[in-house]
């Protein structure tokens, strides 16, 4: 059998969940909540743009008020100096 490699160079991925249980807010009580977010980066190639990456982040947040982002970062050094 062979293995199929899905690399692409300069790709990565993060992802993550966190729960949480029995959360004192204060003057609303106690609450539940848990977040799934995702993080691909990519990194630019060896050329003009090799130190130009990009990172998007997208959370689901629930809990009694619900909350859904994304995000898009853009790095890129400039050397100013």
């Amino acid at each position: 059998m062979d293995l199929i490699d899905y690399r692409v160079p300069g790709l990565s991925w993060k992802a993550g969940f966190v729960h949480s249980n029995r959360i004192d807010t204060g003057r609303s009580g106690m609450t539940n909540e848990r977040e799934f977010h995702d993080q691909p980066r990519n990194r630019g190639p060896a050329d003009a743009a090799r130190d130009l990456s990009s990172n998007l982040y997208g959370s689901i947040y629930r809990t009694r008020c619900d909350l859904n982002e994304i995000r898009l970062f853009v790095e890129y050094p400039l050397d100013l100096l």
